[in-house]
């Protein structure tokens, strides 16, 4: 659980979502053309996504996830199977040998400034990512699948409603809402991940969410996570 995070960074995490939650009301999944209406740009050139994941994935040694943020272990390092993450920009922070090996990717999304962080997302067979919530609400989470097991069950549930992937079909949710994910197959599933700033901020909250923003941003490059999030050959 959360609790093998620093003491004062989990209860940092926990007043964070709580101050949020009282102020805004949003539904688990979100309509992605009204919230996200770029993904259609992404979703007609899913194949091309793909083809550059499978790429990095089949010439180069990609990270797991607790491997970048040694926080995420209680999600990651959990079963012995892999969630490996090829991290391409970190809230706004472009990982340049990353990048260098996905230039289609890196153009479709260079100039869609509010997508803050963006994942190639690998997770091995029999993965499963136990129930967590994400820490700060000033995001939504997209999830562009694609390749999606073609035998057994791979699916997502979010404050408890399953989502089956289908391949080249995103979807949009909100990460604070307790949701797990469960490769019950015998095959990758791959997928493109991107947190979407929120542009339905209230007036009211949008100083606080500014600088809570920068403290996020600020705690992960002193964690050097741009650093360990480099893939290698």
């Amino acid at each position: 659980m959360e609790l093998n995070r620093n003491p004062i960074l989990y209860y940092g995490i926990k007043w964070s979502r709580e101050f949020y939650e009282k102020k805004l009301n949003n539904p688990a999944y979100l309509d992605l053309d009204k919230y996200f209406p770029e993904h259609t740009k992404l979703a007609e050139r899913w194949e091309e996504i793909r083809d550059e994941a499978l790429d990095v994935m089949n010439h180069f040694h990609v990270p797991e996830f607790h491997d970048v943020d040694k926080g995420q272990g209680f999600i990651s390092n959990n079963d012995g199977r892999k969630w490996q993450i090829c991290v391409l920009k970190l809230y706004d922070a472009w990982v340049e040998p990353n990048i260098d090996k996905c230039p289609k990717i890196y153009e479709l999304l260079k100039d869609m400034p509010h997508v803050t962080t963006i994942n190639l997302s690998y997770l091995e067979p029999g993965k499963h990512i136990p129930e967590h919530r994400g820490p700060y609400k000033g995001i939504y989470r997209y999830q562009l699948p694609l390749t999606v097991p073609k035998n057994g069950k791979c699916r997502i549930y979010v404050n408890g409603e399953p989502h089956y992937w289908k391949e080249g079909q995103g979807v949009l949710f909100d990460d604070t809402f307790p949701h797990e994910v469960k490769n019950e197959s015998d095959e990758y599933r791959l997928a493109l991940l991107l947190d979407v700033k929120r542009q339905d901020m209230p007036a009211n909250l949008r100083w606080l969410d500014k600088m809570m923003y920068q403290i996020i941003k600020t705690g992960i490059y002193m964690n050097g996570a741009v650093k360990k999030a480099q893939i290698a050959a």
